[in-house]
């Protein structure tokens, strides 16, 4: 089964949606290598409809395994190089990410 993760992203004052893209950029290797595939490119949010969710940024990726995929990438030696510029760019305590799968 394919699992398909939203990764609910507000962004930090004074950063910009092109610092997240460029950040994710840097962290694709890392993800990929450990189960975690981007769908499509990243979504910049232009307003919130309904709710009290915030967001600059969703990004949609597949696993096959997300609890693994999720563990390995956070133990990732790549990926742990990145995580002060993460914690710079993204208001990680407002964060989501919605675990789903497709219902065919």
């Amino acid at each position: 089964m394919t699992f398909v993760l939203f990764d609910i992203l507000p962004i930090k004052s004074g950063k910009t949606v092109d610092d997240a893209t460029a950040y994710f950029d840097k962290v694709r290797p890392a993800m990929e290598r450990n189960g975690l595939r981007r769908v499509d490119v990243p979504f910049e949010v232009q307003g919130i409809l309904r709710g009290n969710q915030e967001a600059n940024l969703v990004n949609i990726f597949e696993t096959e395994d997300p609890e693994s995929a999720m563990k390995k990438m956070g133990a990732d030696p790549e990926y742990q190089s990145h995580i002060e510029e993460r914690d710079a760019i993204f208001d990680l305590g407002n964060a989501s990410i919605i675990l789903t799968t497709r219902r065919l």
